[in-house]
């Protein structure tokens, strides 16, 4: 028997788990909208393992980061400290992150980097665990019995037995009910397919949740997403020369022509640069130049024209230009549906949770399942624990910017002097939160977030957040606005100032074109919603565990328009001048 591995259901978490039994009861899509700090992972994962273990199914539970599967280890493991029947889990990351054959490749050639390793027994590592006849060896089965499951401990015994931790972690996840793992190993093309059959899941047999899903759609279109550096297309240009494959060459020096030519950021057409036959060519090219670790820049080429051969009519082709002077081709999918709706169709049923998923019809169309249910649940951490204000005193309107920044380093100031905690006030640039702490006149009780910042430093910063007197300027996309944890409660307002609307583009444009021809709302799915999940979880930044408070500044006017409110929580307040009184008055000043 599955039990909840808490005493007893706090508000909404028996809703949550009543409507994931339902869906997977049904083999139905489900997106759950719960508030942060209500244990919504505790609540579908305790009925998703409940439903797999009656029915015979796995259940793959994936997260954006791998840093964020520690929530679903640490749940498991009180399921299974509570439950007579005890749950075998596996979790696998990146094949890269989890390698220790020492190595300097670069990401993007790590992949056939470790293939050219493993095919001239230079990795002991991998050789250690298979036979020639891919047969797992008797030190790698003893290792798979000795009690791994997460990640940390698939590293510890690969260590100790001297095994590949990624090919572990693989056989670990055939041999478990709960398979944690990343996005990518559904939803991207190039890894799902060999992570299923490697892993024994078979998706019309498995229940997949995806955490953090408001993630899901950006993500889905970086991974369908692929680009080639014009130093790369030159060095491919050597490649193919010495190979004597010159038909090749000619084709590769007609794209760098082309590069050369283009002085700013611009459409470029290269859909017919290359045909079907060319690929078995350009794998010669990458077999004559490949020895040892040296990993030919033909082969990033030979990759981007597999890609480029299945391209979709809407997908956009651009070249980029770096403050360097370097140019890339990029192409950008427009449309994540146009691969989700099928990945999810094949599951017996899906879960997609966050606590970022307002307006949640939005998102089933962003995805193309307009055919799943819903559920909002808003829980006792909620309940008189936030204030939501939108300040309307304000903008970060361009034409109206040079006379706001010192009306909203003002309005700052009163609130740093009014509320007596911690505070992180998030800015849409590095440019507009330095101009507003240039006017401030509190600076020294100011800390700045910096460009490149090292890890130490961001350390440093969360450590003074979490135990001590701090208020910090961050940038929206920067060190701080996501997958950060203050500790104590100790930050209690957060300050979204302006609207942090990504900066002019044509991968932007052409967006909004596409969504305008399918929705009739290109603006809102092009630049609203995408928008709107950074600030919302940038303010989430306060609120992380049950009985948290957090009052949430929203330091623009546009903010109290239609078209923004329907992503905010109902009872969000409004103030036509500085905020810091409301926030007295509801007793968020302490």
């Amino acid at each position: 028997m599955i039990s909840f591995p808490f005493k007893s259901m706090r508000a909404g978490q028996k809703e949550i788990a009543d409507a994931v039994e339902n869906a997977i009861n049904n083999r139905e899509k489900l997106i759950v909208q719960a508030s942060t700090g209500m244990g919504k992972t505790a609540a579908v994962l305790y009925a998703a393992i409940k439903k797999a273990k009656e029915k015979d199914l796995k259940v793959l539970f994936l997260t954006a980061k791998h840093t964020h599967q520690n929530i679903v280890y640490e749940t498991m493991r009180k399921i299974n400290s509570v439950s007579s029947d005890k749950v075998s889990f596996a979790g696998v990351t990146g094949k890269r992150s989890m390698c220790l054959f020492e190595n300097e490749v670069e990401p993007s050639l790590f992949i056939e980097f470790c293939r050219a390793v493993r095919e001239q027994d230079m990795c002991d590592f991998y050789s250690n665990t298979f036979t020639k006849n891919k047969d797992v060896k008797p030190k790698a089965i003893e290792a798979l019995s000795s009690g791994i499951s997460d990640s940390k401990s698939v590293m510890e015994a690969a260590r100790n037995f001297e095994l590949c931790p990624y090919e572990l972690s693989l056989l670990n996840a055939k041999q478990s009910t709960l398979v944690v793992a990343n996005y990518s190993h559904a939803f991207d093309p190039g890894i799902a397919l060999g992570f299923t059959i490697r892993t024994g899941i078979d998706p019309g047999k498995t229940i997949l949740v995806v955490d953090e899903a408001h993630n899901l759609p950006s993500k889905i279109l970086d991974m369908n997403s692929f680009s080639i550096s014009q130093r790369i297309l030159e060095k491919a240009y050597s490649e193919a020369t010495i190979a004597g494959y010159s038909d090749i060459a000619l084709k590769i020096d007609k794209i760098i022509g082309s590069l050369r030519s283009i002085t700013k950021e611009s459409a470029i057409d290269i859909r017919d640069s290359f045909i079907e036959t060319d690929m078995q060519k350009l794998e010669e090219i990458v077999k004559f130049h490949e020895k040892g670790y040296n990993i030919p820049s033909t082969f990033i080429l030979k990759n981007f024209v597999e890609k480029l051969l299945s391209v979709k009519e809407e997908d956009i082709i651009y070249v980029s230009i770096d403050d360097k002077g370097n140019r890339k081709i990029n192409v950008n999918s427009l449309d994540p549906a146009n691969y989700s709706s099928g990945v999810m169709d094949a599951f017996y049923s899906s879960v997609l949770m966050s606590g970022t998923f307002r307006p949640i019809e939005m998102f089933s169309s962003l995805l193309g399942i307009e055919d799943s249910k819903s559920l909002e649940v808003e829980g006792d951490s909620q309940q008189g624990n936030r204030l939501t204000v939108i300040d309307k005193a304000v903008t970060s309107k361009f034409s109206s910017r040079d006379e706001q920044y010192s009306k909203i380093a003002e309005e700052i100031d009163s609130i740093m002097n009014s509320a007596k905690h911690n505070m992180i006030f998030f800015f849409p640039s590095y440019f507009f939160m330095e101009r507003v702490y240039s006017r401030s006149t509190l600076k020294d009780k100011i800390t700045l977030e910096e460009k490149n910042m090292s890890r130490d430093r961001k350390a440093e910063i969360m450590d003074k957040l979490s135990y001590s007197s701090a208020v910090l300027f961050a940038v929206i996309n920067g060190n701080f606005s996501e997958s950060i944890g203050v500790k104590n409660n100790m930050v209690k307002l957060v300050g979204i100032v302006g609207i942090p609307f990504e900066p002019p583009s044509i991968k932007l444009k052409a967006m909004q074109i596409y969504y305008d021809r399918k929705t009739g709302s290109g603006f809102e799915y092009a630049q609203v919603l995408p928008t709107m999940i950074k600030v919302m979880q940038a303010a989430g930044r306060g609120i992380r565990f049950t009985g948290d408070r957090c009052a949430i500044v929203l330091m623009d006017s546009r903010y109290d328009t239609p078209i923004f409110r329907k992503y905010l929580p109902d009872d969000v307040l409004i103030v036509n001048e500085n905020p810091s009184q409301i926030i007295k008055e509801k007793g968020f000043d302490k």
